[in-house]
């Protein structure tokens, strides 16, 4: 009797550490959205494909885990060569939900037809994605710019312009924040390169302007720059209470933030979120015009 109470203690165990393991890794998911583009809608190819991938993710997330993903578009208004010109860009807010989309695990594929002056387009998606089984921590973050002696919050930038992050957590804990640009390079703009630690710690309650040597002398500034006429950009911040390391990146210099391919940023980033259940990862889209 002894001999069979200690075989299913350690089948139970077993069983147990599989289903952790299982968890941690994420569950395979799969998700189709078809998107439909006007001659009106002032939007890129690159741009509606992008969109059309997130709202293909947040498909195969809510198919898999329930109906609480949401999928919020952002209605931003732009002053091009001095005339005002509407624009779409779209917020990533799946992470905040019932699943976390760790990882592709095949590249999408798109189906695009152009008919009665409309542009259809049709992603499918195939992923490993986890449940949020807690509430995760709710971040208050924004995104800002100079305007005259104050700052005001932004999601377009004209060439050169000052970029700066408002952030504040419920809780102590840690930050990172990354821009990943759309010629595969990510850039690591907190922990700034004096924090040669790799962790940026922050304490509940407490508001940061982040980029702005007038509130920490030691950071750095950071303009956005393009070499395009208009450029998306997206901004990943990265919060947990438990302490973690900066993926490892190059740098150039004191005066520029540390860099890496986006390919190894993703796989750090994932990486992270298989071992930390309580990491929270905020995206969103920033243009920036020439």
């Amino acid at each position: 009797m002894r001999r069979k109470i200690t075989f299913s203690t350690l089948l139970f165990m077993c069983m147990s550490l599989s289903a952790t393991s299982a968890d941690n890794d994420g569950v395979s998911v799969h998700g189709t959205y078809t998107y439909e583009l006007s001659e009106n809608d002032n939007m890129t190819l690159r741009e509606a494909k992008t969109k059309c991938i997130e709202l293909a993710k947040a498909s195969a997330i809510r198919e898999q885990f329930g109906e609480l993903v949401s999928s919020d578009v952002m209605d931003s208004n732009v002053e091009v060569n001095g005339e005002s010109v509407s624009s779409y860009y779209w917020e990533n807010t799946v992470a905040q939900a019932r699943g976390t989309w760790l990882a592709d695990k095949r590249p999408p594929l798109f189906d695009i037809t152009y008919k009665d002056g409309k542009l259809t387009l049709k992603a499918e998606v195939w992923g490993l994605a986890r449940e949020i089984k807690q509430a995760q921590t709710e971040l208050e973050w924004t995104v800002m710019k100079a305007s005259g002696d104050s700052k005001v919050k932004a999601d377009a930038f004209a060439n050169g312009e000052r970029i700066y992050v408002n952030f504040r957590s419920p809780a102590d804990g840690y930050v990172a924040i990354y821009l990943l640009e759309g010629n595969d390079d990510t850039f690591c703009l907190l922990p700034y390169p004096k924090d040669t630690d790799g962790k940026f710690p922050v304490r509940g309650g407490v508001d940061y302007t982040l980029f702005d040597k007038t509130a920490d002398p030691q950071a750095l500034y950071y303009k956005m720059t393009t070499s395009k006429e208009k450029e998306s950009m997206e901004i990943v911040v990265i919060y947990s209470p438990k302490p973690f390391m900066k993926c490892n990146d190059k740098s150039k210099d004191s005066r520029h933030p540390n860099q890496l391919k986006t390919r190894d940023f993703q796989k750090w980033l994932l990486k992270c979120q298989r071992m930390d259940e309580e990491m929270v990862v905020n995206k969103r889209w920033l243009v920036v015009n020439k």
